[in-house]
């Protein structure tokens, strides 16, 4: 009774864990350039540029950019964007593959993202950071 219990368990906390997951934007070196876009996957997500015209390597992380839902809510928004510099000193966003991938991110988790505003004055959080782990975020509910 007491192994039946604890399989239940087990395969319990394994769902929730599918539910969410604990993310970052791609490190550097995992950005590969392929028919014209920079692309990576991290996690469950696929990352990409927009078409670029020229071939480069992506150097380094800057930070990235988290859209709330709802006013400041940092539960339930979306990651708009990672961002890097190539190693020519050209800036490339990533941004994750379909929208229906995901249903919301959060923010719950982190102390490194601050709120800002954006160019029409509404709330973002801003994570400037070298380190991609640093600007986690979690990814709920994705879709099958």
């Amino acid at each position: 009774m007491i192994r039946q219990l604890m399989c239940v368990l087990l395969l319990m906390v394994g769902g929730v864990a599918h539910v969410q997951a604990d993310q970052g934007c791609p490190y550097p070196s995992a950005i590969k350039y392929v028919d014209g876009h920079f692309q990576a996957t991290a996690g469950t997500l696929v990352w990409q540029s927009p078409k670029i015209g020229y071939r480069d390597f992506v150097d380094q992380f800057i930070g990235a950019i988290f859209t709330p839902g709802k006013e400041q809510d940092r539960e339930n928004g979306y990651v708009d964007k990672c961002s890097y510099l190539t190693g020519d000193g050209q800036r490339v966003d990533l941004r994750y593959g379909k929208s229906a991938e995901v249903e919301t991110m959060s923010l719950t988790g982190t102390l490194h993202w601050h709120l800002a505003s954006d160019p029409f004055g509404l709330p973002v959080y801003i994570c400037q950071d070298s380190q991609p782990d640093n600007c986690a975020f979690t990814v709920k509910k994705p879709k099958n």
